[in-house]
């Protein structure tokens, strides 16, 4: 292994936000503790009952990894090799997946195992980082079988590059940073590694090698260090010349990551006297213009847009170069369909300090320099969509004009107003869970105006095993004191955690058993059956939990504030002046014939179940408490005992999946 050279950026507690994008679709959203990934879900339960969790599974459909979806063209990879510099900080859509016409100038890579994020890490270069962990390309674990299995997993190799005409005295090398773990589970020191790696093909055989040059098996989790590695063998020197970087760890899911950034590949660069001669880039994405959610209904917002407008917000930038910055320009833009609205800022930084980061203020809402920005509620009746971008002047390495394609100049996200409120940015990190039987979880949402409250929209995320049997019930609450108090409405029909397999943090629909009238603060969520880990999608870069999410275990306990930072990804879905457009998710096929109960309602003590399959059973009160258990070895009819149970609605549900709603006299 040849020697490298290494420095270190001091990291920023920085959390980044990433783009919010609507309910239902794809596009480019600090626990106390996290547990390592060998730990197994026993010990994990012993530890507490509210807990975070690491991703196992991102599903994501194939040839969608990247945050940049413009459409649905396909792109051709790059023919020929390319020349130097080459150069990528992964803020523009430079993997082979790419969607979108013209997008294939900016490919630089030639594999997609690798996917790029703008959530995961921490105080990043520049805004974007190639990711690596141990899903495959569609979003699946490498390994089904056992969750700890080690193994090779992700692969970032570039495009070939001509190399022919260079030599050892040359000082070509490739240049990037690393970051392990970040917001996600970061790689096991001493056992998990990252490697780069270079591409020889044997001149007589045609046999292609590659060598191992630098690898890391240990590296900070909340700072990038900047790695140089020489490529100065004869047998790298070539046309048609590549390099990869791979990672070793727990093929089981979302874990063990690698974060890599502004990656150049130049000749004449000394480690000891590099310098980076000009880049100043945003850091971090914005995700809402609005004051206190990503997300609203549009109707709602119509009632007091001024009220709802975020006053400020600060970028945050970076100035790379070794040398000051001076007149650091930037602004935002709104659009609705064809009609753009520019906002250059009033403020401009001057006397920026080499190798810094900086911020910059910005005015939305109040504006006391000129004016006040509030989206325009005249656009439509029930709905809208706004693009909004910020900017700075282009000042940055190799610097092009990237017409229509965000770099690291700029940052762009969707404001969603259709008919539900969110907290979150529509992206995991991580994921949530209680482990109590009957353990309920509430959001707290004020509601701007009365509506009526349909149901809710529910990230899940499968973590180690898959829940997808367990069950729970929907809740909602009245407020006291920004507690949840009075349960609204009645719901006794069982839902399961439905998982996709075809999309990036998408939620499902759950509707109410029937509408609930809502006015004011209201409390959203749900009742489980089971100590089972439901695993709800958890966003890190925003922090609603605290203060909005509480939980209480089982019937006549107090209801506990969350300690867990992030948001849980809960939104209540309304009707908002909109006909019904969400499906609710479907039960199990032959709900009804699979499982019947008689007599219903019951009233002599004995309570009938014809079933079609063997199985556990489960006696359910309102509450979510467990009453009675039992198992039908076989088919047939079989008899329950009511005797001694108080009137009321129950819940008999089977281990198929398969529930039946018993009324009691």
């Amino acid at each position: 292994m040849q020697r490298v050279n290494i420095t270190s950026i001091q990291s920023h507690a920085v959390l980044v936000m990433a783009v919010c994008w609507a309910v239902g679709s794809c596009h480019p959203a600090i626990a106390q503790s996290t547990l390592p990934v060998q730990q197994t879900e026993v010990e994990e339960r012993n530890v507490s009952v509210e807990q975070e969790r690491d991703l196992q599974f991102v599903a994501m459909p194939k040839g969608k990894r990247t945050s940049h979806q413009a459409g649905n063209v396909s792109v051709l990879p790059r023919g020929g090799s390319m020349s130097l510099p080459f150069f990528d900080d992964f803020s523009t859509p430079s993997l082979p997946n790419s969607e979108g016409a013209g997008y294939e100038l900016y490919h630089h890579w030639s594999d997609t195992s690798a996917r790029i994020t703008q959530t995961f890490a921490i105080g990043a270069p520049t805004i974007g980082v190639a990711t690596l962990d141990g899903l495959n390309a569609s979003g699946y674990p490498y390994s089904f079988v056992d969750v700890n299995t080690p193994g090779w997993c992700d692969t970032l190799t570039s495009l070939p590059l001509a190399l022919n005409g260079y030599f050892p005295e040359s000082n070509v090398h490739v240049m990037f940073y690393v970051e392990g773990g970040g917001l996600g589970n970061a790689p096991e020191p001493f056992e998990d590694k990252l490697i780069l790696e270079f591409k020889s093909v044997d001149d007589v055989s045609g046999e292609v090698f590659w060598t191992e040059v630098w690898s890391t098996d240990s590296v900070s989790s909340v700072s990038f260090e900047r790695v140089f590695v020489p490529v100065d063998q004869p047998m790298h020197l070539t046309n048609g010349f590549q390099f990869r970087f791979r990672n070793y760890g727990a093929m089981g899911g979302n874990v063990d990551l690698w974060h890599i950034d502004y990656v150049l590949l130049n000749d004449q660069i000394d480690p000891e006297t590099f310098e980076v001669v000009s880049e100043v880039a945003i850091m971090r994405p914005e995700n809402t213009l609005l004051r206190d959610f990503t997300r609203m209904p549009w109707t709602h917002f119509q009632e007091n847009p001024v009220f709802f407008m975020r006053d400020s917000l600060t970028l945050l930038q970076r100035n790379l170069s070794t040398t000051q910055a001076d007149n650091v320009f930037t602004g935002f833009s709104v659009r609705y369909e064809d009609n753009t609205m520019e906002f250059p800022n009033f403020f401009q930084n001057t006397n920026v300090l080499p190798e810094s980061v900086f911020t910059t203020g910005m005015y939305i809402g109040s504006n006391p320099q000129g004016d006040d920005f509030v989206f325009d509620d005249t656009v439509n009746d029930t709905c809208a969509i706004f693009d909004v971008s910020f900017w700075e002047s282009s000042i940055g390495l190799l610097h092009t004009e990237k017409v229509g394609v965000v770099d690291n100049d700029s940052i762009a996200f969707q404001q969603v107003f259709s008919n539900d409120y969110a907290y979150d940015d529509g992206s995991a990190e991580k994921a949530y869970s209680l482990t109590a039987t009957g353990g309920k979880l509430a959001v707290r949402f004020p509601i701007a105006e009365p509506d009526t409250l349909l149901g809710l929209a529910i990230h899940f995320t499968p973590y180690y095993t898959n829940s997808d049997l367990e069950t729970f019930l929907l809740r909602a609450w009245s407020d006291s004191s920004g507690m949840p108090a009075q349960q609204l409405g009645e719901n006794y029909e069982f839902h399961t955690p439905q998982y996709f397999t075809d999309g990036y943090d998408l939620f499902a629909f759950y509707a109410y058993d029937d509408p609930i009238p809502v006015d004011g603060i209201v409390h959203v969520g749900l009742v489980q059956a089971n100590d089972a880990m439901l695993n709800f999608g958890l966003d890190k870069n925003t922090n609603a939990n605290l203060g909005e999410v509480h939980y209480q275990l089982g019937l006549g306990g107090s209801w506990i504030s969350s300690e867990i930072p992030g948001t849980v990804m809960i939104r209540p879905v309304l009707r908002a002046g909109k006909e019904e457009i969400w499906s609710a998710i479907e039960e199990p096929n032959g709900l009804d014939r699979a499982l019947y109960v008689y007599p219903n309602p019951s009233a002599a003590g004995t309570l009938n179940a014809v079933v079609q399959l063997p199985g556990n059973w489960e006696l359910w009160n309102v509450h979510g408490q467990r009453v009675d258990a039992g198992n039908w070895v076989t088919p047939g009819l079989h008899s329950i005992s009511t005797m001694n149970r108080a009137p009321g609605i129950y819940i008999l549900q089977h281990s198929e999946g398969f529930s039946a709603r018993v009324l009691i006299q």
